[in-house]
C-alpha cells in the first residue's frame, strides 16, 4: 500500500473523507522505512552478499535440511538515522535475515507458519555493535545472492482495506457488501492514494509500517500458525492474535539481487512488540506469499 509523507496523507483524508472516517483512517497509519536500491543517499543495509557473522558463530543451518541463504543485512544505526521506523529497534548493531529458500531441495520443504516444524528455516539474527565479526564464506553448495546496497526512506504506510486493524476501526461495515462502496475504498480516495505513493518502482522492501500483502493479511497467517489447526477462519481468536503482531521487515522479489520468491512473491518477518523491545529476535515469525 501507499507510503507517503504524513502531511500529504492527513490532507488527503480531510479533503475526501468525513471527519469521523478521516480520524479513524489517520489513526491506522504507521511510520515505517522503505528500503530501496542505493542511489546518492547513505546505505542502510544490503540484500544478498556474504554476512558479517561473529567469529564464533557458524553459518545458520536448518538441521536435517541444510544451510540457510543470507537474504539481507540491515544497519540499525543507519536505519535510526533515516527516520522513524515505528519499531523499538536497537540503536546500533546489525540485523541479519536468513531463509531456507528452496534452492537446495527444489522447493521440497517450504517454510510456513502453520507448520511449526519448518520454523528453523527462517531466522533473524542480531549482532551487537562492536562484536568482532568476519565476512563469512557461503557454503559451497549455496552461492550467495548478488549484493545490492539499500537506502532507507521514512514515511507513513497505509494498511490494506482487509487488514485486521481496519476491520476493528470501521466495525461491521468491513464485513459487509457496503464496505466495497465505503469512501475509503471509493475510486477518488484510492486513486489519490496511489498518486501519493513514494515507493520506488523497483522495490517493495520495507522495515516496519504495514505489510504489503500479495494474498491477504500476513498477520492472519501468523495468527493461525500460533493458534494451531483448531482455530478456524470463522474463529474470533485469529483477529485478536493478528493484532498482536507487527511487521519487522519484508523483502520483495528483486531482479538486481537475483531473488525470486515463488511467482514474484514477498518474504515477511513479524514480531510481537514486547519481544522486539526486549531484543528477542529469535521469536520472529516468518511467512511468505506469491501470486
Amino acid at each position: 500500500m501507499t507510503h507517503a509523507p504524513a502531511e500529504a496523507l492527513h490532507d488527503l483524508a480531510h479533503r475526501l473523507l468525513c471527519p469521523d472516517d478521516a480520524a479513524r483512517w489517520i489513526g491506522l497509519l504507521r511510520p515505517g522505512l522503505l528500503l530501496a536500491h542505493a542511489g546518492d543517499g547513505p546505505a542502510a543495509g544490503r540484500l544478498g552478499g556474504l554476512p558479517d557473522l561473529p567469529l564464533d558463530m557458524p553459518w545458520p543451518v536448518w538441521e536435517g535440511n541444510g544451510p540457510l541463504s543470507h537474504v539481507a543485512s540491515l544497519d540499525c544505526a543507519a536505519l535510526s538515522a533515516a527516520g522513524d521506523s515505528g519499531l523499538a529497534l536497537p540503536a546500533s548493531g546489525t540485523l541479519l535475515f536468513f531463509l531456507f529458500d528452496g534452492r537446495l531441495d527444489g522447493d521440497g520443504c517450504m517454510v510456513h507458519p502453520e507448520d511449526p516444524g519448518t520454523r528453523p528455516g527462517a531466522r533473524v539474527l542480531f549482532v551487537p555493535a562492536g562484536t568482532p565479526t568476519r565476512r563469512h564464506p557461503a557454503p559451497d553448495e549455496l552461492p550467495p545472492y548478488p549484493e545490492v546496497a539499500l537506502t532507507a526512506q521514512a514515511g507513513l504506510s497505509v494498511p490494506t482495506s482487509d487488514a485486521p486493524g481496519v476491520r476493528a476501526a470501521f466495525g461491521d461495515v468491513a464485513d459487509s457488501r457496503a464496505w466495497r462502496q465505503h469512501p475509503v475504498n471509493a475510486r477518488p480516495f484510492t486513486s489519490a492514494l496511489r498518486a501519493l505513493d513514494t515507493r520506488s518502482s523497483c522495490s517493495g522492501h520495507r522495515l516496519g509500517g504495514h505489510a504489503v500483502p500479495v494474498q491477504g493479511p500476513v498477520e492472519w497467517e501468523i495468527a493461525h500458525g500460533v493458534l494451531g489447526p483448531d482455530a478456524s477462519w470463522q474463529d474470533p481468536r485469529p483477529d485478536e492474535e493478528a493484532a498482536a503482531w507487527v511487521l519487522l521487515a519484508q523483502i520483495d522479489t528483486d531482479d538486481a539481487a537475483d531473488m525470486t520468491w515463488g511467482d514474484a512473491g514477498t518474504l515477511y518477518w513479524l514480531m510481537r512488540p514486547a519481544d522486539l523491545a526486549a531484543g528477542r529476535f529469535e521469536e520472529a515469525m516468518f511467512t511468505w506469499q506469491c501470486c
